[in-house]
């Protein structure tokens, strides 16, 4: 489905005892009385009616359409929604009401509502309203776009996202706006929790998680990024490590460090933590040990050319990453990004080659003279300098 550009009702439609009060040329008396709810008519005629008026008609009549229609009593609201009727109609109560999270789900549960308004909807919707979205299967295999609408909105519960992808998984489905989608699906491996107990431990397990990195990333500076995958270093654990606490630790798990509760995710809810972080916790979580994680935070489209020129120059990141850099040509027409990727050892060679021509001549007197870079490079820095010279 898809909503028509041509956002009002044909009068057609319209039934014979209203066109009168909807048609352009009514006179304005008649199209007053309409929008203050003063001419009888049946409910969703009467809605339909009052929408027209808002589409067409701008100040006062606008105005006095969409008043009438937010004083209208939530139950009488609730049972002509509940009825078909136009998917433009629905669309516009969706927006009139969004905060209104009774009439919203009310809507979310129309047949005819439109997959575009469901979208909309679905970006800002709270936990209830995403697991509600995320029921109507058949509507996530017609829009799979719905699928990463509620990847990216931070309310949404781990354990509905984890049940969503493996569902797009096993449908078959693309989500090209999640970055590395196919190894995120993999790492899942379909371990997806059961119980309604399961959920909820997943569920919990990801906010502590969401919020052990808010604490660590600090004021987002480089010297609170590093200090933070230190303490994610030094907390390190293997599963066994895990499997082999006692109780009483278990049962003591919200006192455990920040980095332990980060650490305690697997690689799909690591993902999503990156996705939906900001510059400082993708600076921590793309130093993650598994390449899954690390991959998809420099793939993510929220990432800004500063935090590239920080990674570019990151010798700690795995070689994935800085090849991911080398290969990216709006990032590579900046100056600064090539300065670093050529002194950057992990680098591919011939990326470190081709971006070498670049640099001026005092930057070019620096690689040759470093100890990082690889010596097919400082010797091709030396001979670039002596052929300039001349």
């Amino acid at each position: 489905m898809a909503l028509p550009e041509d956002r009002l009702i044909p009068i057609e439609k319209f039934p014979e005892a209203a066109r009168r009060f909807v048609s352009p040329d009514a006179p304005d008396r008649l199209k007053e009385m309409l929008s203050k709810g003063l001419v009888p008519m049946k409910p969703v005629v009467q809605l339909c009616s009052l929408y027209q008026i808002a589409m067409a008609e701008t100040g006062a009549l606008h105005e006095e359409a969409e008043k009438t229609v937010l004083n209208m009593p939530d139950a009488s609201l609730k049972q002509v929604i509940k009825q078909p009727m136009l998917p433009l109609v629905l669309d516009w109560l969706a927006t009139l009401f969004a905060s209104d999270k009774s009439l919203v789900r009310a809507i979310l549960l129309n047949p005819v509502t439109d997959d575009e308004t469901v979208l909309r909807i679905a970006d800002a919707a709270d936990e209830a309203i995403c697991d509600l979205i995320a029921q109507n299967q058949m509507r996530l295999l017609r829009c799979p776009a719905l699928i990463e609408a509620l990847y990216f909105n931070p309310t949404a519960r781990a354990s509905t996202v984890d049940r969503m992808l493996d569902f797009a998984a096993r449908n078959q489905l693309q989500l090209s706006a999640i970055p590395d989608y196919e190894a995120i699906v993999a790492e899942i491996g379909g371990q997806i929790p059961q119980t309604e107990e399961e959920q909820a431990a997943a569920d919990a397990l990801f906010r502590d998680a969401q919020e052990a990195l808010r604490e660590l990333s600090g004021d987002g500076s480089e010297d609170a990024i590093d200090a933070a995958v230190d303490v994610m270093q030094q907390t390190m654990r293997s599963a066994d490590d895990f499997d082999d606490r006692s109780e009483a630790e278990a049962e003591n798990e919200k006192k455990m460090s920040a980095a332990g509760r980060i650490r305690q995710l697997n690689v799909a809810q690591k993902v999503r933590l990156a996705l939906m972080g900001n510059s400082a916790e993708r600076g921590i979580l793309i130093r993650d040990t598994n390449k899954v994680v690390a991959r998809t935070v420099i793939r993510s489209p929220a990432v800004t050319d500063s935090e590239v020129l920080a990674y570019a120059k990151n010798k700690s990141l795995i070689d994935e990453v800085i090849s991911y850099i080398a290969s990216n040509r709006k990032w590579t027409r900046h100056y600064a990004v090539k300065l670093n990727l050529v002194k950057n050892p992990k680098t591919p060679t011939t990326e470190a080659m081709r971006f070498l021509t670049h640099l001026r001549l005092s930057d070019l007197r620096l690689v040759a003279k470093s100890r990082d870079v690889a010596g097919p490079i400082s010797k091709a820095a030396k001979n670039m300098i002596k052929a300039r010279m001349q």
